[in-house]
C-alpha cells in the first residue's frame, strides 16, 4: 500500500515585519561584526568539495546584505500560543483532504519552541482539534527535518495496517528564542503547516526516501544561556551557536548532503534526475534550494522560493512550498516531486513522491 498526501494546510500570521523594524544601530553592529555571522566565520579556507565551493560563492554574492536576502517575514502576536497556528493549519489540511477529525488515527507534530517546556505540544493540539482519545499523538524532535521523519513514520503506520489516516503538523516559532541583537533574528518567520496523509493508488505518493544522521555536528547550535555551560542555568534561554566553526562546517555541507540523499532516493525509486518535475527544499537561506537543485542536477524541476518574503519556516519550509505550488497550479497530477530537508544534530533526508492519489 502506497501512502501519499491528501491535503495541505498553511497558516501565516497577519503581521508582516520588514527589515526596517530592526534599529539602525543594531544593523550597523551586524555589519561591524560580520565575521561573527554563523554562515560566514573567519578565514578563507579552501572548499572541501564542489558543493561547498558553490555555497561559498553564494555567500560572497550576499556580502553586503546583512539580512542574507530576506526582506520580510510574518510574526505572531505577543503572547499567542504556537498551538493556535498549528490548529489553523491542521483545520485547513483536513478540510482540503475531505477528512473529519474523528478519522485521524495518529498525530505527529513538531514545535521548535513549545508553549509549555517538557510537555508534548501534540496533546494540546489533539484537544484543540477534537481528535479521538485513541488517536496516537507524539512530538518528533527532528528540528527542520521533522516533516521527512514524520512522513517516514506515517508510512510504517499505514502500510502495517495500524492506521489509515494521519495528520502531520509542523510550526516555526524560533524567532521567540533569538535575541534581536543576533543577525539570525531576521532570518526566521512564524507560521505553521499541516499534512493529511493516507493510502493512495499504486505508483503514487511516497515512492522512496533516504535518511542520514551525523552526530559530528551535534553541538553546532542549540538552546542555551549566554555565558553559561547549561541551558538550565540562570538566565534567559536563547537559540544560538554553541560552536561557530561547527555551524559553518555544517552549512558548507548542505549541498553534499542533498546530493547524497536525493541520488539515493531516486535510485530507490528507479527514476532519473531528468524525470523530477518539482523540487522543494529546506529554505534556511535564499540560495539553498537553487544551489542544491543545480548541484544534484535536477535540470527540469520547477520550484518556489519563499525565503525572501517569509523567512525560514524551519520544519514547515517544504510543506509550505508544496502547498503554495499546488495552489498556484505548479503541481500537476502525476508530477514527480523530490524534496530535501535537514535539521540540527544533524539529520537529513531526501524523498521522492508522485503527486496525486
Amino acid at each position: 500500500m502506497n501512502i501519499g498526501i491528501h491535503g495541505l494546510g498553511v497558516y501565516l500570521p497577519e503581521e508582516v515585519r520588514r527589515n526596517d523594524w530592526w534599529p539602525q544601530a543594531i544593523v550597523e553592529e551586524w555589519r561591524r561584526k560580520r565575521e561573527l555571522n554563523v554562515m560566514r566565520g573567519k578565514g578563507a579556507e579552501p572548499p572541501r568539495s564542489e558543493g561547498a565551493r558553490l555555497i561559498l560563492q553564494e555567500l560572497a554574492s550576499l556580502e553586503n546584505d546583512v539580512f542574507e536576502g530576506v526582506v520580510e517575514r510574518r510574526v505572531m502576536p505577543e503572547g499567542s500560543p504556537s498551538v493556535a497556528m498549528e490548529a489553523k493549519a491542521a483545520e485547513e489540511a483536513l478540510a482540503r483532504a475531505g477528512i473529519e477529525p474523528h478519522q485521524i488515527d495518529f498525530l505527529f507534530s513538531y514545535t521548535p519552541c513549545p508553549d509549555v517546556l517538557g510537555v508534548p505540544s501534540a496533546c494540546a493540539l489533539h484537544r484543540k482539534l477534537g481528535l479521538r482519545r485513541d488517536c496516537l499523538s507524539l512530538v518528533n524532535d527532528s528540528v527542520c527535518n521533522a516533516f521527512a521523519v514524520q512522513l517516514k513514520l506515517a508510512q510504517s503506520m499505514i502500510q502495517s495496517g495500524q492506521a489509515r489516516f494521519g495528520l502531520l503538523v509542523q510550526s516555526s516559532n524560533l524567532r521567540k528564542t533569538i535575541a534581536i541583537e543576533d543577525p539570525a533574528s531576521a532570518w526566521f518567520g512564524d507560521g505553521a503547516t499541516a499534512v493529511v496523509v493516507g493510502p493512495v493508488s499504486e505508483g503514487y505518493g511516497l515512492l522512496a526516501s533516504a535518511h542520514r544522521t551525523d552526530g559530528e555536528y551535534y553541538r553546532a547550535i542549540g538552546y542555551g544561556v549566554p555565558g553559561q555551560p547549561n541551558w538550565y542555568d540562570e538566565g534567559r534561554v536563547v537559540l544560538a551557536p554553541i560552536d561557530r566553526q561547527l555551524c559553518r562546517a555544517m552549512a558548507l555541507s548542505l549541498a553534499d548532503y542533498a546530493q547524497e540523499v536525493l541520488v539515493a532516493a531516486l535510485a530507490q525509486a528507479d527514476l532519473q534526475k531528468e524525470e523530477v518535475d518539482f523540487y522543494a527544499s529546506h529554505q534556511a537561506t535564499r540560495w539553498l534550494r537553487r544551489v542544491t537543485k543545480d548541484y544534484v542536477g535536477l535540470a527540469n524541476a520547477r520550484g518556489i522560493d519563499t525565503f525572501s518574503w517569509a523567512g525560514s519556516l524551519a520544519a514547515s519550509n517544504v510543506p509550505f512550498q508544496l502547498a503554495i505550488a499546488e495552489r498556484e497550479g505548479q503541481l500537476e497530477h502525476g508530477d514527480v516531486v523530490a524534496t530535501f530537508t535537514g535539521g540540527a544534530g544533524s539529520t537529513w533526508a531526501g524523498m521522492v513522491l508522485r503527486w496525486g492519489r
